[in-house]
């Protein structure tokens, strides 16, 4: 069974291979274009499984009327994997990893995934480049 610390392991293999940023809060993914997404993980427990969560800030939701939340859910429904969510103050991407089960692939595939797709609506539905 993987553990918090064997994660961290496979997670600093995968960002060295991929030219991201291990940082205490997350991962920090630099694109080619200069725009960037900082990644985090939480790690807790949920019915005697140990998971990680991995969310990125799209944009705060106090500048969201009404419509762009619909929008926001509607979008949310086409996506791959993950969901769309309110964390605190912000709309977030974000996606969970049972610990048990995480592989390098499965690792990079979700950091990947989230970053550049929130960076996508983070510049679509806020036309920033804050998080």
């Amino acid at each position: 069974m993987a553990t918090q610390e064997v994660f961290g392991q496979i997670c600093r293999r995968v960002c060295q291979q991929q030219g991201w940023e291990l940082l205490p809060s997350g991962v920090q993914i630099t694109f080619a274009d200069g725009r960037h997404q900082l990644v985090s993980l939480e790690f807790f427990e949920s019915e005697r499984e140990e998971l990680v969560r991995l969310y990125t800030t799209i944009g705060a939701v106090d500048g969201m009327d009404a419509r762009r939340l619909v929008a926001a859910l509607r979008i949310n429904a086409r996506l791959a994997h993950g969901a769309l969510a309110v964390r605190d103050d912000a709309l977030v991407m974000i996606d969970t990893l049972m610990l048990e089960d995480a592989d390098a692939a499965e690792i990079e595939a979700s950091i990947a995934y989230l970053a550049e797709t929130a960076d996508y609506y983070e510049k679509v539905l806020f036309g920033t480049d804050e998080y």
